[in-house]
């Protein structure tokens, strides 16, 4: 009777570490080079690398807390967005768009 639970027990756990290993190295990176905005975002087995003309770029605040997908930073070029800072306290996504405006303002002067 052992055996069977043990088996099944180790399946959870082999499936629960497959689940974290595949989003353990997950990240965003925003690097500000010159007059590029460069956006770097790795998550699950997806990534992307966005350039942008950071004179171009607009950033939207957080909307609201209550929706997970709206409680994020909007950047904003053309018709594209990218919403990032998942990895931060809701609380703080609002300092990290400021910060964000701030670089771009710098980059223009």
């Amino acid at each position: 009777m052992v055996v069977p639970f043990t088996l099944i027990e180790l399946s959870v756990l082999g499936i629960a570490l497959l689940i974290y290993a595949r989003h353990a190295r997950d990240y965003e990176k925003i690097t500000l080079q010159n007059s590029e905005l460069i956006i770097e975002l790795n998550l699950g087995y997806k990534k992307s690398l966005t350039q942008w003309n950071a004179p171009w770029v607009r950033v939207k605040d957080p909307e609201s807390l209550h929706d997970r997908k709206k409680d994020l930073v909007i950047l904003e070029s053309g018709a594209q967005t990218i919403s990032i800072g998942q990895f931060i306290l809701a609380e703080k996504r609002h300092d990290l768009a400021k910060e964000i405006r701030q670089a771009l303002k710098l980059c223009l002067h």
